[in-house]
């Protein structure tokens, strides 16, 4: 994972393995979540517990990279009425990016 320290201070606990990163305790599996556009997610400190989303402090913004697809061609043999199939590929978590922001 790319990882961004936005700002000068303290910041926020992280852990992370392979596609998973846990910031301040909140667990997000990055495999799990991609889609097929990005996904950008935040953990805020809400009333002093941090948690996915809500209104409150800026702890860490996770952008996940659109879903990527191999294409194969159709069989030949099959016939005219083949068709091609498109697999999705796996995350790779280098392409995730994790921005981290100063505590209060």
């Amino acid at each position: 994972m790319q990882l961004i320290i936005a700002g000068t201070g303290p910041q926020p606990d992280v852990a992370i393995n392979g596609a998973d990163i846990t910031v301040a305790g909140v667990t997000l599996d990055t495999a799990a979540r991609q889609t097929d556009q990005q996904e950008v997610i935040d953990v805020r400190l809400v009333d002093g517990v941090a948690q996915e989303g809500g209104s409150g402090y800026q702890l860490a913004s996770i952008r996940i990279p659109p879903r990527r697809y191999v294409e194969t061609e159709p069989d030949p043999a099959a016939g005219a009425d083949a068709t091609g199939t498109r697999e999705p590929v796996a995350l790779d978590p280098h392409h995730v990016v994790v921005t981290l922001w100063p505590l209060v």
